[in-house]
C-alpha cells in the first residue's frame, strides 16, 4: 500500500484516512522542526497539505516522495522549483472556495454601499433609528462603478455579480488578455486610472514580492475622494495603517477586510475596531461546509488519478 501523508496538527478534523484507506496507510504529521518531520515523513510517497511551508531542503531529503497535494487556490507555502527539480509533482485546486470568497467579498461590497456597518453602529451606540445620521450620503447600489485589482477566477466571479445588481466593471490585470475582460462587460484599465475613476476597489490578486504592500499611502491618496475599499484576498497586498490614516482623515468612506498583514490582536487592529468606517471579519471569506467537502473529495480524486496514471487533467503547478 502507498503511504499518504496529511500534515495537520487536528487529525479528528480531517477524514483522508477513511477515504483513502483500499489504496494507502494514511499517517498525520503535525508540523515540527525540518528533523522530525522528516523523520515522519520519510516514506510517504504524498503528501497532502494546505499552508503548510515546504522547503527545498526538507523535499530533498523525502526520497520517496511523488506527489504533493495542497487544498488550496495557492501554492506558495511550496518550494515549486525545487520540487520540479526533484521530480515531485505538486498539485493545487484552483476552484476551491472562489464561490465562498466571491459571495463574501460581494456581501461586504453590499454592506459598505449601503452603510450597513456605520448605521448599526449608530443604532447600537446612541439609540437612535433616525436616517442621515452618519457622515456620507447614500448611493443606489447600481450606480457604483467597481475597480477590481486582479482578474483572476474570484475576481471573475465577483465581478459577475455584482452586474447583477447593475454596477458598471473596471479592472487592471496586466496578465489577462483585455479581450477577456470586454467579453464580460469588464472596462480594463491602467492601475493609476482605476485609482482615480473607482467608486469601490476591490483587491484579487496573489501575494509576492511584486504585490506586497501594493496599496500604500501614495495609492490610497490617488484613489477618489469618499471611495471605498475591499481586501478579502490576501493579507499584505495593503498596508493598513495607511488605510487607516485614509479613512481617518475622511477622504476613504469606509473598508471592508477579511484579512491582515498580522491577523491578531495588534494597536491597529484595535483601532479599526473601534471604528465603524471598517468592516471586519476574521479570514472566514473561504470558509463552508460545501467548500471544505468538495476540496477533499477533489483530492482524493486527484490523487486517485495521479496513483494509476491518469494525469493529463490533474492541475499541476509548473514553476
Amino acid at each position: 500500500m502507498y503511504h499518504i501523508s496529511v500534515l495537520t496538527g487536528r487529525q479528528d478534523e480531517d477524514d483522508f484516512g477513511e477515504r483513502l484507506r483500499d489504496i494507502a496507510r494514511v499517517t498525520y504529521c503535525a508540523l515540527s522542526d525540518e528533523d522530525n518531520m522528516a523523520d515522519a515523513l520519510e516514506d510517504a510517497e504524498v503528501i497532502i497539505c494546505k499552508n503548510e511551508r515546504l522547503q527545498k531542503s526538507l523535499l530533498q531529503r523525502l526520497t520517496d516522495l511523488k506527489l504533493i497535494v495542497i487544498l488550496s487556490t495557492r501554492s506558495d507555502s511550496v518550494d515549486i522549483q525545487a520540487a520540479h527539480e526533484l521530480g515531485i509533482t505538486v498539485l493545487n485546486n484552483q476552484s476551491y472556495c472562489v464561490t465562498d470568497i466571491a459571495d463574501h467579498t460581494c456581501a461586504m461590497m453590499l454592506a459598505l454601499i449601503r452603510q450597513l456597518p456605520e448605521y448599526q453602529s449608530d443604532i447600537r451606540k446612541h439609540s437612535r433609528w433616525q436616517f442621515g445620521s452618519v457622515t456620507w450620503p447614500l448611493h443606489r447600489v447600481g450606480d457604483t462603478l467597481i475597480g477590481l485589482v486582479g482578474y483572476g477566477h474570484v475576481g471573475r466571479a465577483v465581478a459577475k455579480r455584482m452586474q447583477v445588481f447593475g454596477c458598471s466593471i473596471q479592472a487592471y490585470d496586466p496578465f489577462v488578455d483585455e479581450q477577456i475582460m470586454q467579453k464580460d462587460n469588464v472596462r480594463p484599465l491602467d492601475f493609476d486610472k482605476l485609482l482615480k475613476t473607482s467608486d469601490m476597489i476591490s483587491l484579487h490578486l496573489p501575494l509576492d514580492e511584486t504585490t506586497q504592500y501594493i496599496f500604500q499611502d501614495e495609492q490610497f491618496e490617488q484613489m477618489k475622494k469618499g471611495a471605498m475599499f475591499v481586501n478579502c484576498c490576501r493579507g499584505g497586498l495593503a498596508d493598513e495603517a495607511a488605510l487607516y490614516h485614509a479613512v481617518d482623515d475622511g477622504h476613504i468612506r469606509s473598508a471592508a477586510l477579511d484579512v491582515l498583514s498580522m491577523e491578531n490582536p495588534s494597536p491597529m487592529l484595535l483601532k479599526m475596531i473601534a471604528r465603524p468606517e471598517f468592516l471586519l471579519t476574521p479570514n472566514v471569506g473561504y470558509h463552508s461546509v460545501e467548500a471544505d467537502e468538495q476540496v477533499r473529495c477533489e483530492a482524493e480524486q486527484y490523487i486517485r488519478d495521479f496513483l494509476v496514471g491518469r494525469r493529463d487533467r490533474l492541475p499541476i503547478v509548473t514553476p
